[in-house]
């Protein structure tokens, strides 16, 4: 059994390093470890070219990014832990994340590879959508996230902490399947279909994951406030649901292609603003 921990931070020896090797250490000595540092690879940002689309044909770049979907690939687990930078993930993780389009409709090569993940933040109450970010991530490789955590800790080392390390090694538990998934904020109202926190509530009382899509409605039962969501037979996140996505992302394709004449007609006066800067 081999589980690949990815970290999405350039410091050495940070709280994101530590964690994943924390982790790691906590799996039997017999699983093969590795490690790759998310930004000591040379991968550039998506293009919008949509040369990989219909689903099937390999992103048309050549950098590091095969190299990565090539490890996962080889993982049968994966670890993903990022710090926080101004209330998301680090700039990797979404970097990476716009690059996946050539992997929606892949579920045979990532699907069934179980994940945990971890984000730091520095100051109290700044945790920001960075959880949500890189349980996304995970998600739109078709991993299946078993559970997370976020840790509050500003300076390398401060991560460190009974408590801290005792809910890394029950990650790493239920990374092998050896423990049970559990509720990860205890007291908060979650997403039913993908545990996020990100919910958009209308003054109706109606609640949208803004993440997953699942849909549902507020009640109040005395002084507790829950929500009831409505069941989905394919979410965004299920392989139907990644293969829906391709799908529409490949007819936006072919509906350029079929009108791109005019839509260069609509586009050819915006030439003339010609408003740009660049360094000398």
């Amino acid at each position: 059994m081999r589980i690949l921990g990815l970290v999405a931070s350039p410091r050495r020896l940070g709280n994101s390093e530590i964690l994943a090797k924390e982790i790691l250490a906590s799996l039997p000595d017999e699983i093969e470890k590795e490690m790759i540092r998310l930004t000591d690879l040379a991968i550039g940002p998506c293009r919008a070219c949509y040369a990989c689309l219909p689903a099937g044909k390999d992103c048309v770049l050549e950098d590091d990014l095969d190299f990565l979907l090539d490890r996962i690939r080889a993982a049968d687990g994966v670890v993903i832990v990022s710090p926080c930078y101004f209330l998301g993930s680090h700039t990797t993780v979404k970097t990476i994340g716009d690059r996946l389009i050539s992997v929606l409709a892949d579920q045979a090569g990532f699907s069934g590879k179980r994940c945990v993940t971890a984000t730091v933040y520095g100051i109290p109450d700044w945790e920001g959508y960075a959880r949500e970010a890189v349980r996304n991530f995970a998600r739109f490789l078709h991993l299946e996230v078993v559970g997370s955590m976020a840790v509050q800790a500003a300076n390398p080392g401060e991560a460190v902490r009974p408590e801290v390390l005792a809910q890394a090694a029950e990650l790493a538990q239920r990374l092998i399947g050896a423990a049970s998934p559990r509720e990860e904020a205890a007291g908060a109202i979650l997403c039913k279909g993908c545990a996020s926190s990100l919910l958009q509530v209308a003054r109706s009382g109606e609640v949208r994951c803004v993440m997953c899509g699942a849909k549902g409605r507020l009640s109040q039962d005395g002084g507790e406030i829950s929500a009831a969501f409505a069941a989905e037979e394919a979410g965004r996140f299920s392989p139907e649901g990644m293969e829906e996505h391709a799908r529409r992302l490949a007819q936006v394709k072919e509906e350029y292609l079929a009108n791109r004449g005019e839509l260069f007609k609509i586009r050819k006066p915006y030439e003339n603003y010609d408003w740009w800067v660049k360094p000398r």
